[in-house]
């Protein structure tokens, strides 16, 4: 046998020959009865291959062929806190006992993987992370995504109207495109957006098939990159295994809603093969104003194998098709004072956004992605994944309609394709945890317009870039694991591939001009969290930088219309975006971890951001209607504040307020410096109280303060753009649902929900919001 032959078989029985190990014990309620249908995962400290199975009718679980090391325990079951049941250490050969107790409490100790891209308790995180779990959307009712994020301290979600419209997540004050959205860890974004961010996306998405939503506070593109500025929304799918289960839902109400939604997750060959899929689908047919049709339909589907005990492979599939009419802005009406802001007064000084009859949307995209997941040895972790992302949007519009209409029926085409390759590997030794990677990122920008009624209209244009990043982290526990510390880099850097492509081709204003690949982007960030275990208190700090890269809508986009023709709006030598973030706080669990209260002072800084200017009389790309230049930024502070309380086992109450000073360092119109559409003061508040074993009422509310936005004048009024004061929002909201056992691995829960019960006549941004609505339904479980 040849020396490489020996090489290459000890390399195979290093990565993919561990001899394994094995885990097994029966799951208990707080009776001290065995449960069956129980979920338990094995959670990897320092990544790896994460496994899944179920107890079964006597309570008893077991993990056979499990990779050595160190893995914290998730227990979930029907009317039981989702929870960290414990850590265990698995050796070489070893055969563990372990019995796990579930319990009533709603305050409980969650896994978290957003903070760090590693499996981390909630106590160990050194950074803000909120968690929304299928719990918490079952109890709501809470279909689609930013719904079910919108009373998370922090959070603002913003809605232009009813289903289907136009849906924004601000966090801690920041713009829409500063909070960067992952799908298990993966970014989801669309490259041919204005800022290449997720934002065509957040309408529609849905609670597909998600196990959890976990939101990041604060920068982190250590981490994740590109557009992490503000924050981070990271979506958890279930990971499968156990035994087959699954339901599905049905469900109607006002505004012509009808929501249907199917999921099923399993195991296979003794949980070699694990899978899990969801199918969601909703149709409005009036909406909002009675012609506010939309319709949605999103799957999410992921299946493994282990191919040893130490690897895995995984291939998940996340898609969705939609289609929405819209409606015009809102304008200007009435007489306005001379100067200042002018308070939003429906139909007296300003006219709530119109129906456009011939205005629509069609959206689709498709996340495919390939992961190698794996352990060479039982500190020394890997993963390796392929992503393909897919997305575009069809807007078609005619003459109907209110203020600035086209001549004629239009079609305007916004395609992007996005292809990232990512390795990293993860080395824990004691009390240390060092990982580090290579990602790979090529894009892909088109647009196309068309005119029926003008065929010389056309035009497009095409673009693509590439960039190369490194990054690494490296989180530390010291003082007998009182003190966390973690530090991360990341370095991105980006490559014009050719010339983009316009047509037609004498409309290109780049020609003979030099186009420079974007500057490099070098991000760092620190957290630190000192525990007090006497008194059950966490200190917390973090501070870092953020970027985002900038677009190549920004660098090379134009547009072609019917009244004022060809225009050119990029410019290739922007610079990438930066942040500066810091934030401090303190958790504080109560009465044995039934009462948890968390403070936090955050301070985030936006410096050579992106916007849409006037440029100079020598632009060098003949830019008359303005373009896009980096500008000078601007300012967010504030406090967030939130308590999660179980009083009694059947009772949890959760709270939440946000105060946000948030302003920016060059008037915007006129000498208006504070930030549009954020609110100073949010509150929010959720009770769900259990009535036995099987019926749950629910009460919430969210609360905000006024906020400031721009409302463009048209031809009868003025071009002059003025700023109104919305009143904030006052909305309430109750639900109930009823469980009905009918064997013991089925139940039927019927449930109603009201929203805005109090009718609150509400404007965002002067769009109508739905006023008091009500759903109905009923959910098989098996």
């Amino acid at each position: 046998m040849s020396q490489a032959t020996r090489l290459s078989l000890a390399i195979f029985f290093i990565c993919f020959a561990a001899r394994a190990a094995e885990l097994r014990g029966i799951v208990r309620d707080p009776q001290n009865i065995p449960v069956p249908n129980a979920r338990i995962t094995l959670v990897p400290r320092s990544g790896g291959v994460r496994v899944s199975t179920a107890s079964g009718r006597d309570g008893s679980y077991r993990f056979q062929s499990i990779a050595p090391g160190e893995y914290l325990i998730q227990t979930d079951a029907q009317g039981f806190a989702q929870s960290l049941a414990g850590e265990i250490t698995l050796t070489r050969d070893a055969s563990e006992q372990k019995d796990l107790a579930l319990t009533l409490a709603a305050v409980r100790e969650q896994i978290v993987v957003t903070a760090s891209n590693e499996s981390q308790p909630e106590g160990e995180i050194s950074r803000t992370v909120n968690t929304v779990t299928a719990e918490d959307v079952r109890d709501r009712d809470s279909f689609s995504l930013a719904d079910g994020l919108s009373t998370l301290a922090g959070v603002r979600a913003q809605q232009l109207g009813g289903p289907g419209a136009l849906t924004s997540i601000r966090i801690r004050g920041m713009r829409n495109q500063d909070t960067a959205v992952l799908v298990d860890g993966i970014r989801l974004r669309d490259a041919s957006t204005i800022q290449s961010d997720a934002s065509g996306f957040i309408q529609d998405l849905m609670f597909t098939n998600a196990r959890r939503v976990e939101v990041m506070n604060g920068p982190g593109s250590s981490l994740y990159g590109t557009g992490a500025i503000g924050g981070v929304l990271n979506v958890v799918t279930d990971e499968g295994g156990g035994k087959a289960r699954g339901s599905l839902l049905a469900e109607g109400g006002t505004l012509g809603m009808a929501r249907s939604r199917a999921t099923v997750a399993g195991g296979l060959a003794r949980d070699r093969v694990q899978y899990s899929a969801g199918l969601a689908h909703v149709n409005v047919t009036s909406g909002v104003d009675r012609d506010d049709a939309f319709r949605d339909t999103s799957f999410q589907g992921r299946i493994a194998t282990r191919l040893t005990a130490s690897t895995m492979l995984q291939a998940r599939l996340f898609a969705a098709d939609s289609f929405g009419k819209l409606n015009g802005g809102p304008g200007q009406t009435g007489l306005l004072p001379a100067t200042g802001i002018v308070d939003a007064v429906a139909g007296v000084t300003f006219a709530p956004a119109a129906n456009d009859s011939d205005s629509t949307r069609a959206g689709r995209f498709l996340s495919g992605a390939l992961l190698l997941d794996g352990q060479a040895a039982p500190k020394l972790t890997y993963r390796i994944s392929f992503q393909t992302l897919a997305s575009g949007r069809r807007y078609g519009n005619g003459p109907a309609g209110v203020g600035f209409q086209p001549f004629g029926t239009t079609r305007t085409v916004y395609d992007s394709r996005i292809q990232t390759a990512n390795a990293r590997a993860s080395y824990s030794v004691g009390h240390q945890s060092v990982t580090a990677g290579y990602e790979f990122e090529n894009e892909n920008y088109a647009f196309h317009y068309a005119d029926r009624g003008d065929p010389a209209a056309a035009s497009a244009v095409h673009a693509t870039q590439r960039s190369n990043a490194v990054f690494a982290q490296d989180q530390v526990k010291l003082l007998d694991g009182r003190l966390l510390v973690s530090g991360g880099f990341r370095a991105q850097y980006f490559t014009q591939l050719s010339r983009p492509s316009f047509a037609p081709t004498a409309s290109s204003p780049y020609a003979g001009t030099a186009l420079p690949a974007p500057p490099a982007a070098y991000t760092g960030d620190g957290s630190a969290a000192y525990i007090i275990r006497s008194t059950n208190t966490k200190i917390r700090a973090h501070v870092g930088r953020g970027y985002r890269a900038p677009s190549l809508y920004e660098r090379f986009g134009s547009s072609f219309d019917s009244y004022f023709g060809y225009s050119n709006y990029g410019d290739p030598r922007l610079k990438p975006e930066q942040s500066f973030g810091f934030d401090a706080g303190i958790d504080q669990d109560f009465r044995s971890g039934r009462a948890r209260v968390s403070a936090s002072y955050f301070y985030s800084r936006l410096q050579n951001t992106i916007a849409f200017g006037s440029v100079t009389a020598s632009d060098p790309y003949g830019r008359t209607f303005g373009g896009y230049i980096n500008s000078r930024g601007g300012l967010s502070r504030g406090v967030e504040l939130s308590a999660r309380l179980s009083p009694l086992s059947s009772l949890n109450v959760t709270a939440a307020y946000t105060f946000v000073n948030a302003a920016e360092r060059a008037p915007l119109y006129g000498d208006v410096l504070r930030t549009f559409v954020i609110p100073r003061h949010q509150f929010s508040a959720t009770v769900t109280q259990r009535v036995g074993k099987r019926l749950v009422l629910t009460l919430d509310t969210i609360q905000s303060g006024n906020s400031l936005a721009p409302i463009f004048g048209d031809f009868v009024t003025s071009f002059e753009t003025r700023v109104y004061r919305f009143d904030g929002m006052r909305r309430v909201n109750a639900g109930a649902s009823y469980r009905l056992p009918l064997r013991e691995t089925t139940a039927v829960r019927f449930y109603v929900r009201a929203e805005n019960i109090t009718a609150q006549d509400y404007y965002e941004t002067g769009y109508r919001t739905p006023g008091r609505t009500a759903v109905g339904g009923m959910q098989f479980e098996f």
